[in-house]
C-alpha cells in the first residue's frame, strides 16, 4: 500500500485544555494505527503516541493545533484524531 500524508488543523475544545485525560484517549486512538501522527503547537511538534510529548505542547482551551498525518493508514487516522477534537474528548 502507498504511503499517504494528510494534514490540516484541530481545536482543542477542553474546558481545561489539553491535559492527562484528553492526552490519554488521544494516545490510545493514535496507538491503533500504523501512521506517523505530529501535532504542532506554538513552534512545538509532538508525537501523537506519546503522552509526554503532549503534555510539553502545553495547549491550552481554544488553541489551533497542525496536525500532520503520514503512512498507510494516513486518511483514516487524521479523520479519527479529528472527530475526537471535535467531540470535545466526551468532555
Amino acid at each position: 500500500m502507498r504511503e499517504k500524508m494528510v494534514s490540516g488543523q484541530v481545536t482543542v475544545m477542553t474546558e481545561n485544555g489539553l491535559h492527562l485525560s484528553p492526552i490519554s484517549q488521544l494516545v490510545r486512538l493514535a496507538t491503533a494505527y500504523s501512521s506517523s501522527i505530529e501535532l504542532s503547537f506554538e513552534g512545538r511538534t509532538a508525537s501523537a503516541k506519546s503522552a509526554f510529548d503532549l503534555m510539553l505542547l502545553a495547549a491550552p482551551h481554544g488553541a489551533v493545533l497542525d496536525i500532520q498525518v503520514q503512512g498507510a493508514d494516513a486518511e483514516a487516522a487524521a479523520g479519527a484524531v479529528t472527530g475526537l477534537f471535535e467531540a470535545g474528548f466526551g468532555e
